[in-house]
């Protein structure tokens, strides 16, 4: 009996060792390890860079010329009073103004047409008859005057004007029956100091209609409305302009030159127009003459946590991981990025498997690593470094799953975080240059083109909503006033 027991129980001890070493023993660990809190407090805040666009602008002499012989025209001046001075005069414009300019200086040639009427009066004696006699006569003659223009801070043209005459086609004459009489050496002393008062008047003709503080005015304005960049991506870019600086103003080929730079924050949002409120007040203009042709716009955009965690939910969801020989393994159920700090929390939602002799070991639930966030520029696109465990996975895993804390599936998932931006730069370039293109004439008598050539990023921050890409573009943009 005793023989018959002993060979069961040793059938039974037989049965259970062959069980085992076919199946193993298997035991499941749940990861029960809380989420880090979503919160980017930590990160430095974002601090825009000021943009400095410079502009080229050239304004048509042809274009001035035109303008001020369209508005100066008929008389100029009219005095028919003549028992002030015994003296009337009208000046009239008598004919086409012509304008040439050459570096800091613009030459003026102006015909004038002057109708002048004196009068003589003579009282010979108390008992005599007064003699009373007036007599008039017209003539021609051409200012010509040189005036060298400049800018003040609160953006009016400056000029300060020297000028001459001569006698144009008719010479002043006075007739007395048949005799005439020539007045022009009598006339040009009195012309000659009259030169100032006619300078000056051209100074203030020039300043008032050369309103440079008005387009000046209009694109500190219009900069500051937002510009729909993109329907799809709801792309909206604004610009907060600082300051205005301006260089000399020159002549060359025709054209009156400067270059107009504003200084300015610009930023690209995604989450619909932004509400700005309008500055209207120009500060005062800075002159300078170190302007550069180049524009640099400071460009910021942010890719939105849910695009981040799609992204790496399609680089390592349901894929399974080996290690040791074969012995260990994760798989990826689903994934997803947070902020934490200036760091990126990534949780995995995993289930896992060990073998130590005849015993498996298995894992399901949650790891939450910890990564600092960098751009790639070789690869164009975001990845994190410093990839580890948040400390409270990390004793979850030490006290459960020793093996997946200790091997190198942390080194893995860094190497496998990848958030291309080449597209996105790509596509800010593109919109970019199309506003460029639609928005060429920004006013009647404004015409902006320009150019952008490259883009490339330059820092990322952290946000509650998303990474904030700062991101640098460099081009050319070109401003005529062709009309004025």
């Amino acid at each position: 009996m005793k023989k018959s027991f002993r060979s069961i129980t040793g059938f039974i001890l037989l049965f259970a060792s062959i069980s085992l070493t076919q199946t193993g023993c298997s035991s499941t660990e749940k990861l029960n390890a809380s989420a880090p809190a979503a919160t980017a407090t930590e990160a430095p805040v974002y601090k825009p860079q000021l943009s400095s666009i410079s502009i080229p602008v050239s304004i048509s002499i042809a274009a001035m010329e035109e303008k001020l012989n369209d508005e100066v025209k008929g008389i100029l001046y009219k005095d028919t009073n003549l028992d002030d001075d015994n003296v009337a005069v009208t000046v009239s414009k008598n004919g086409r103004m012509n304008i040439r300019a050459d570096k800091d200086k613009v030459y003026f040639s102006v015909p004038l047409r002057i109708y002048a009427k004196g009068r003589w009066k003579w009282d010979p004696c108390k008992l005599c008859p007064a003699i009373d006699k007036t007599e008039d006569t017209s003539f021609d003659m051409v200012i010509k005057t040189e005036s060298r223009i400049g800018l003040t801070d609160d953006y009016k043209i400056n000029t300060i004007t020297s000028g001459d005459f001569e006698w144009g086609n008719t010479k002043p004459v006075l007739e007395l029956g048949p005799l005439k009489i020539g007045l022009a050496r009598f006339v040009e002393p009195a012309l000659r100091n009259q030169m100032a008062v006619l300078t000056k008047q051209l100074d203030k003709e020039l300043q008032n209609r050369l309103d440079m503080k008005k387009y000046v005015a209009q694109a500190w304005q219009l900069l500051q409305e937002p510009v729909k960049l993109d329907d799809g991506m709801n792309a909206w870019l604004t610009v907060v302009p600082k300051d205005v600086r301006m260089a000399p103003l020159y002549a060359h080929n025709g054209t009156l030159n400067t270059r107009l730079g504003i200084t300015s924050y610009i930023a690209v949002t995604t989450d619909g127009k932004p509400q700005t409120q309008i500055n209207k007040t120009l500060p005062k203009l800075i002159l300078d003459n170190r302007l550069a042709d180049d524009i640099q716009i400071g460009l910021t955009t942010t890719i939105p946590y849910a695009h981040v965690s799609k992204m790496l939910q399609a680089q390592v969801a349901k894929q399974t991981y080996k290690f040791d020989g074969g012995k260990s393994e994760v798989t990826v159920n689903d994934a997803a990025v947070t902020p934490a700090g200036n760091q990126l929390v990534i949780m995995l939602d995993v289930n896992g498997k060990t073998k130590a002799g005849m015993f498996t070991k298995k894992i399901v639930g949650k790891v939450y690593l910890r990564g600092t966030p960098y751009y790639d520029a070789q690869t164009a696109s975001i990845k994190v470094r410093d990839v580890d465990y948040d400390l409270e996975t990390k004793d979850k895993l030490l006290s459960t799953a020793s093996w997946l804390a200790k091997n190198k599936f942390k080194d893995i998932i860094q190497e496998q975080v990848n958030v291309p931006v080449q597209s996105q730069l790509d596509d800010a370039k593109k919109m970019l240059q199309n506003t460029l293109d639609k928005q060429g004439r920004v006013h009647e008598s404004l015409l902006i083109r320009g150019s952008i050539k490259h883009i490339t990023p330059d820092n990322i921050y952290l946000t509650q909503d998303g990474i904030k890409a700062v991101v640098n573009a460099k081009g050319t943009l070109t401003a005529t006033v062709d009309k004025l």
